[in-house]
């Protein structure tokens, strides 16, 4: 449970947390591995939680400091979730479950902000990977263009994985009635386009700024409404609000916005911008079919598959085919009103309900095959 003792809940925290909520119910019984304490309030009561800090880095700690945490665990567990991508200790004393949300760092090293020396940092990656995928009984991806980036990588992904598509999370319950006090309230009273996610250099967001200035200036074209980009705020955060001001962008940066707050978030909005260069899936998605909300966003991995025809796409990267998409937005916003309903359908597909079933399942069937130890 190493992400819910980080400072914010991102994607793969509330993953974590839909597991919980999902299997709790049926009788899974949960006991959590991180390297520090997890704040209160994050876990459902009754979940304890055993933390040990260590020397270096993530994986580091995964190979040093893990299998001796799961040694120390009475009563053994039937089986550990390593639900970041890698993370199965070597001759772990029970079978794992490993999850890969993407692989990311593998196919776009260009686009991850590595330590130094990065080469060096890549290497561990790639081989943390590969023995998460060979020590694991099973494996889940979040999304079919996952396992199948995944498979081409580590081609034993191909006999022991499965896709377990992410849901929409419980507690996210829309408010289309409040549009206006959401606009209030983020944007003094205006309309606004929404980007909800992080900085990091493969989400985009200069893409965005970029497209966005572009679109501001062509030829018959209505205004481009005020851009909101909600994320965890940082250097790279810093950096994209002065290039947005030099860019004459109308943006503001509202920082990390708690998940409590984010149906009344998208309730203001009346787009929703995913620009990123990759995605493993894509939780806020579902969050802006949820809201009603359409969707303009890049083609780049899970993108279509989880978006399906609830929104537009163009080409990753193509500054040009997003301004357009931006311009024709703007001039007609009715336009994607068939996307709006269109997503408040598709979204039924991805229910809690579901990636719990799901996810049982595979829990079950790795309790019965042990994977290879080394």
């Amino acid at each position: 449970m190493r992400p819910l003792a980080l400072e914010h809940v991102t994607g793969v925290g509330q993953v974590i947390l839909q597991i919980v909520e999902e299997l709790r119910p049926v009788g899974v019984e949960f006991v959590g591995l991180a390297h520090g304490p997890v704040p209160a309030g994050r876990l459902p009561e009754g979940i304890p939680v055993v933390h040990e800090a260590g020397p270096g880095g993530r994986i580091r700690w995964e190979s040093a400091v893990l299998p001796r945490l799961l040694r120390r665990l009475d009563p053994m567990p039937d089986l550990h979730h390593a639900t970041w991508n890698h993370g199965v200790a070597r001759n772990a004393p029970v079978p794992s479950v490993l999850t890969v949300h993407d692989v990311i760092p593998w196919m776009h090293p260009e686009l991850v902000p590595w330590p130094r020396p990065a080469w060096l940092h890549r290497s561990l990656y790639r081989g943390a990977v590969r023995a998460g995928v060979r020590r694991a009984a099973r494996v889940t991806a979040d999304s079919e263009a996952t396992l199948r980036d995944l498979a081409a990588r580590v081609p034993l992904a191909g006999t022991k994985a499965e896709v377990v598509s992410l849901a929409l999370p419980r507690w996210f319950r829309p408010e289309p009635t409040r549009a206006e006090e959401a606009r209030a309230r983020w944007n003094e009273g205006r309309p606004y386009w929404l980007y909800l996610g992080g900085f990091d250099p493969r989400k985009g967001i200069p893409d965005l700024l970029e497209a966005a200035a572009m679109a501001r200036s062509g030829d018959g074209g209505a205004p481009i409404p005020e851009l909101l980009l909600a994320g965890s705020p940082g250097p790279l955060a810093r950096e994209y609000e002065a290039r947005a001001k030099a860019a004459g962008v109308r943006a503001r940066f509202p920082g990390y916005v708690a998940d409590g707050d984010l149906p009344l978030l998208f309730a203001g909005a009346s787009l929703f911008l995913y620009p990123s260069r990759y995605e493993g899936f894509g939780i806020p998605l579902l969050l802006a079919m949820a809201s009603g909300v359409p969707v303009i966003g890049s083609d780049a991995g899970s993108i279509p598959e989880v978006l399906g025809d609830a929104g537009v796409t163009y080409p990753a990267g193509d500054v040009r085919a997003l301004a357009g998409r931006l311009r024709e937005a703007a001039r007609d916003p009715a336009a994607l009103q068939g996307a709006s309903e269109r997503g408040l359908r598709r979204v039924r597909a991805f229910s809690p309900e579901r990636f719990g079933e799901r996810m049982l399942r595979v829990y079950e069937r790795a309790a019965s095959r042990p994977g290879e130890s080394a």
